[in-house]
Parts: structure tokens; sequence; C-alpha cells
């Protein structure tokens, strides 16, 4: 009887050692499996969600810039539903469009920074590459060419004398265009260049002389362009006082959306005493159409997206022909940085032992960054060195 009671007090002990190692390395083979089930869960996480933000940063940007870099409401829009149609883990992931009216200072309408969906520029498409989420995007670029062809001296304001050409721009339109005299560093005070305002500019409303813009001046009467201008598109403003009645800027500005791609005038206004430093007047040295491009005159036109309203600048200096007894400026402007959208998010990944255990272990998150070719007109993913959001 007592060999048998110890048999079998023995077996049950050897029967408990079994089930002690039976749990702790069922414990251990539970969290390997859980383990490795979730990180085999985590990397199909992190392929699916890289994939929907790929296709939904290509898709928002594509859909903005085909549309003119316009209202960004609609692209966003575009973004989540391309976002909706690639689920994670079968699971449809619904972003935030992260949209806010554009105000000054954040024309793409971004609420954050840090949103699922974030429109910006980025600056060129080779390093380094640096992502603005506040800059201006567009696609609009234009060209202008300004001729001044007059020969006299140019006390006078003679229609003929300055060419205004918009040769091409796609949804631009142009505000204004100001030319500015240099400011001399020698001789008398009295001697700096000026235009007169008491001369009124004048503009050409001979057939063929101007196309695209209505040249009616402000008045029935003795005509003049002077701003606001009730009857036509084009009026005169001059800025930069020198003394009562002369001015080293005078501008040309253009009624909303009138002068655009292709249209061209011609006008006039009265340059005096342009010459190089130390020079006394009168009378001025050479012509006006060669004095323009001799001694520096600049031109500054200001464009405007007809689509945003946004507005951006270009400069240039005259040229001088003196063959051709012309000056010539040509600019290039209008456009912004690439038109770029950031998709960035993350997601819990809900795995086998998450559902068990009612814990989330693991996050899967990404970020793309797309860009609209305007040459091309197609969108395409790049590697971005800085983001930045002055």
């Amino acid at each position: 009887m007592k060999r048998i009671l110890t048999n079998t007090n023995s077996h049950q002990n050897r029967r408990g050692i079994a089930i002690l190692w039976l749990i702790l390395w069922g414990s251990l083979f539970l969290t390997f499996f859980c383990v490795v089930l979730e990180i085999a869960t985590l990397w199909q996480a992190q392929i699916e969600i890289n994939n929907a933000l790929d296709s939904a940063a290509l898709a928002a940007v594509k859909e903005w810039g085909d549309s003119g870099t316009g209202s960004t409401q609609i692209p966003r829009n575009v973004g989540v539903a391309y976002t909706q149609a690639n689920p994670i883990l079968g699971v449809a992931f619904t972003p935030n469009t992260n949209f806010t009216p554009p105000v000054p200072g954040n024309p793409n309408g971004n609420a954050s920074n840090t949103g699922n969906l974030v429109f910006g520029a980025i600056d060129s498409i080779t390093d380094p590459i640096i992502f603005n989420g506040n800059a201006d995007a567009s696609c609009a670029a234009g060209g202008v060419t300004i001729t001044i062809t007059q020969l006299n001296n140019g006390n006078s304001a003679d229609p003929n004398t300055i060419r205004l050409g918009f040769d091409s721009g796609t949804n631009l339109a142009i505000d204004s265009v100001a030319f500015t005299l240099p400011l001399r560093n020698g001789g008398p005070p009295n001697a700096q260049a000026f235009f007169a305002s008491g001369t009124d500019p004048q503009v050409s409303t001979v057939i063929g002389t101007f196309s695209g813009v209505d040249v009616d001046p402000t008045n029935p009467g003795p005509p003049n362009w002077d701003c606001p201008n009730p009857n036509g598109d084009v009026c005169f403003t001059f800025e930069d006082l020198i003394s009562p009645g002369e001015f080293r800027t005078v501008r040309i500005n253009f009624d909303s959306n009138s002068f655009t791609a292709t249209d061209f005038l011609h006008f006039g206004v009265s340059t005096n005493q342009l010459g190089p430093p130390g020079y006394t007047p009168p009378p001025m040295p050479n012509n006006v159409g060669n004095a323009w491009g001799e001694f520096g005159v600049t031109a500054e036109v200001t464009f405007r997206n007809t689509i945003t309203n946004v507005t951006s600048t270009a400069t240039a200096t005259f040229v001088n022909q003196p063959a051709n007894g012309v000056s010539q400026a040509t600019l290039t402007g209008g456009a912004g940085g690439f038109p770029a959208v950031i998709a960035q998010a993350t997601v819990p990944v809900q795995g086998f032992c998450t559902q068990v255990f009612g814990v989330n272990f693991f996050n899967a998150s990404a970020s793309s960054i797309a860009y609209y070719d305007c040459g091309t007109g197609r969108a395409a993913l790049v590697s971005v060195d800085n983001i930045i959001f002055p």
C-alpha cells in the first residue's frame, strides 16, 4: 500500500509539472504567435496605407492641376474618395478634407498644417526640393513684350510711343504695368528724370493699334485716362513723387480681366530729362526710343490668376537697340510653384490579438507627396527635402 501511494503521488507530481510547463510554454507560444501575427498584419497595413495615400495625393493634385489650381475644395473631396477606395485591412479609412476658405496668407485653404490633406507648392523638381504649404501654386505663365519707339525727346505724350503686347498667358490677366525712371546719383537735383503728370498720357484709339481692350477715355470730351475710368478698361496713375507734377513712376492700369493673352495696345507718356549722371537738361540726349534702354528704365508687370485671383509680378529693364531706334523689355512671369499635395495619416492596426485582448498594440503611419507637372498635365510622386509653413 505504501508503494502504491508513493507511485500515485509521483505521477501526480509529474502531471502537475507538465501542466505548469504547458502553461508557461503555451503562454510563450501564444505571445510569439501574437507578435508574429501582429507584425504580419502591421506589414500588410503599412503597404495598404501607403497605397491609399499615394493614390489620394496623386488624384487630388491631378484634379487641382487640371482645374487650373483654383479652389482646393473639390480636389480634397477627390483625395478622400480615392483613400476610401483603397481600404486598409478591409476597412475604408475616411480622411478629413482639412479645408477652410482661403484667405491672404493661406491661399490654398489648409485648415491645419498637420491635416490629412495639405495643399501647397514645391519650388522645383530637382534637389533640394521644398514644399511650402502657404505658397501660390499655378501653371499659369505669361509673356509680355514692351517696345518703345518714339523718335523725339519725349516731352509730349504721343499715343504711338509704346506698344504693350500680352504675348501669351494661361488663366492670366494683367492688372497693371509700371514704368520707373532711374534715379541719378550725380548732377543737380533738378536733373532727375521724371514723368510729367500735367501732360495727360494718351492711348491710341486708331483701329489696328489695339486689340481685346476697350480704349475709351474717361470722359467724352478732351480725352484723358485718369483713374477710375467709367468708360473703358485703361487708366493711369503716377507714383514716387519727385516734385509737384513730376514722378519717377507711371502705371497703366487695366480693368479686371480686360487685358489677357494676345491683347495689345499703343500709348504714350511725357518722359523728361532722361540721361546720364551729371546731365543738365534740356534737351534729352538721343530719342526716347533709345534712351529708355540706354539709361535703364524698368518695367514691372502685375499678373493675376483669373481663377484664384492670386497676383504675382515680373520685372525687366529695357534694352537699347540702337540700330532700330527702339528699346524693348521682355518679361515672363505669373506662375507660382508646382502644385503639390501631401496626403498623411495614422491609423490603428486591428490585428487578431488586438481584437482578442481589446488593446491596440500598433499604429500604421504614412505620408505621400505628389506634384502636378504643368508641362505634361500628369501627376507624380516626389521626395521632398524640406516642408515649411511660413
